[in-house]
């Protein structure tokens, strides 16, 4: 028992040495290995660490990790990590089937056995908890763009509040970043991500200096809407990709 605590407290320590000058500390990341299970010392919290990132365990799932080494730390210390992990992070809920891959810090999904076998390169699937953990990524594409390509395709998509826009322009693919900044995807993942912006995300169109917020009239008038505001941007999109969404001149809801 006394090994053990004293390897407890080694850990502890190193993580907090490495939380402040460590390389994963310049990008927020937990400095302990995948699979460790943090415990705020003030409030009994504990948190799964995968691709450096801490998800928030609820206490119904406790025992699910029960095996894990479990490292105490100051819950503010916990609090500093970032919620979203590393690029070529395997991951998928635990109890559930569907594997996703972190590419340009969103989570893609890997659609059948053989893509797997493209991306997992001996990697470990993390088994995350069941804790809205795809909240923490729809946060951060709110105010993050992406241009993709799937594996083996030559086609262009801009990634930007959840939606994906067709770039065709070489003068569109330059304004996002150009070539060099593409990001390769599983292939078949795009099929499952929407046309259409986020609820309530503010875009413009790239040559325009008109914002919009898009969103719902109520809930049984299907279809989103968007209309002129003042709120910060969340993203550009391309030129003309905001065509098809009818203009109204009164606001919009996400929740009722």
């Amino acid at each position: 028992m006394r090994v053990t605590s004293s390897l407890s407290i080694i850990t502890r320590w190193l993580i907090l040495g490495l939380s402040l000058f460590g390389a994963k500390a310049f990008a927020g990341y937990v400095a302990a290995p995948d699979g460790t299970v943090l415990l705020g010392i003030e409030t009994s919290n504990r948190y799964y660490v995968a691709g450096g990132a801490r998800f928030f365990i609820p206490p119904a799932q406790h025992s699910l990790y029960s095996g894990r080494s479990l490292v105490p730390l100051p819950q503010a210390t916990i609090d500093s990590y970032t919620e979203v992990p590393m690029d070529g992070t395997l991951f998928r809920q635990i109890g559930t089937t569907p594997i996703y891959v972190v590419v340009g810090q969103y989570f893609w999904w890997i659609p059948n056995p053989t893509e797997l076998d493209v991306w997992d390169d001996w990697k470990e699937v993390h088994n995350i908890p069941n804790s809205n953990w795809n909240d923490r990524f729809i946060d951060y594409t709110y105010v993050k763009n992406a241009l993709v390509q799937e594996r083996t395709t030559s086609q262009v998509y801009l990634f930007v509040a959840g939606a994906k826009f067709l770039l065709t322009d070489p003068a569109d693919i330059a304004y996002f970043g150009g070539y060099g900044a593409v990001k390769t995807v599983p292939l078949g993942t795009l099929a499952s991500v929407p046309n259409e912006p986020f609820c309530g995300a503010v875009v413009r169109e790239r040559s325009s200096t008109t914002l919009y917020a898009v969103g719902y009239i109520n809930s049984s008038t299907p279809g989103l809407r968007k209309h002129a505001t003042t709120h910060p941007t969340h993203g550009v999109v391309p030129d003309g990709a905001l065509s098809g969404i009818p203009t109204m001149s009164s606001g919009l809801s996400c929740i009722w």
